[in-house]
């Protein structure tokens, strides 16, 4: 008989909710489209169904990115391949790490070592900055720490295979020309964005 390894399950998405925001201060929409009033009477009574639009930009809440969506021939969302994406969690701890502060090679390095483990292939490298508290707020793009160029160029050499974080954005709010996201995707690494909660996986293994 099958027994269920998994001991414990962690919610690290926001809620999706209408008028949220994202990176580019578009909103969503669930624009009604049929009530039950309305079905109702069509059917004569028969049957009485609501039913709604969604209207949402790829990029708003918890989310990833692929290659294509920085790289023209890149590996698109339904092309990552699922052992990409089902791994094993390496937590680092970039608390200390305040508004407009670079997250640093030498900041990834230090949470490395405290961590006990190597960064490394086959396994998500999250790194947590805690600034989901401040998510929903206005300009919540810009209330936040930022990850160069060069700390995503040291991930690419440790062949890190999946990057994730509670970030909304990992670039500089001022380099409109995101450094940070084309040295990640250039290289099939592949970004969870807009997590939550992720003290909750503190002293997980």
């Amino acid at each position: 008989m099958f027994q269920n390894p998994i001991k414990e399950v962690i919610d690290l998405s926001h809620e999706v909710s209408e008028n949220m925001e994202n990176i580019s201060g578009w909103t969503t929409a669930f624009p009604m489209m049929d009530t039950i009033a309305k079905t109702k009477q069509l059917s004569g009574g028969k049957v009485g169904y609501a039913a709604r639009m969604i209207l949402i930009s790829e990029h708003t809440g918890t989310h990833i990115d692929a290659p294509r969506h920085f790289v023209e021939d890149g590996m698109d969302v339904a092309s990552i391949p699922v052992e990409q994406l089902c791994l094993p969690g390496h937590l680092l701890d970039l608390t200390h790490r305040k508004v407009g502060e670079a997250i640093t090679v030498e900041d990834f390095e230090e949470a490395e070592k405290v961590s006990g483990k190597a960064v490394g292939p086959g396994s998500a490298l999250i790194c947590w900055t805690g600034v989901d508290k401040v998510w929903g707020q206005k300009n919540m793009n810009r209330i936040r720490p930022h990850i160069p160029a060069e700390s995503a160029q040291w991930m690419v050499e440790k062949k890190v295979t999946l990057f994730a974080t509670d970030l909304i954005g990992m670039d500089h709010p001022d380099e409109w020309h995101d450094p940070t996201h084309l040295a990640w995707l250039e290289n099939n690494i592949c970004m969870v964005q807009q997590l939550c909660s992720l003290e909750r996986l503190v002293h997980k293994d």
